[in-house]
């Protein structure tokens, strides 16, 4: 059986989709799984550099390597982190929605 050529482009367009959702579907888990890492090795580099139990240096936000004066600074950065993401987030959605 031959295809029509609007049949055939239709097929076309359905695998190269599928493809490409496969290869955002790949990019995503080896971003997600990268951040995981990172996340621990931060964790794990304030742990060690931190030089005191947490316990013992009580600051604003519960910080213990950074002084009282640039915890603001750092709570704007990270709330500028997420709402950044949050953002990144909305965009793609609605971006593939379209």
């Amino acid at each position: 059986m031959k295809y029509k050529t609007e049949d055939a482009l239709k097929e076309i367009r359905r695998r190269a989709k599928k493809i490409k959702q496969k290869n955002e579907k790949k990019l995503i888990n080896t971003l997600t799984t990268t951040i995981s890492f990172t996340l621990i090795a931060l964790f794990s580099t304030i742990r060690f550099f931190s030089g005191s139990e947490i316990y013992l240096t009580p600051t604003e936000y519960g910080s213990f390597i950074i002084s009282a004066e640039t915890s603001e600074y750092v709570l704007i950065a990270v709330i500028g982190l997420i709402l950044g993401s949050i953002i990144a987030f909305v965009i793609n959605d609605l971006k593939n929605n379209k």
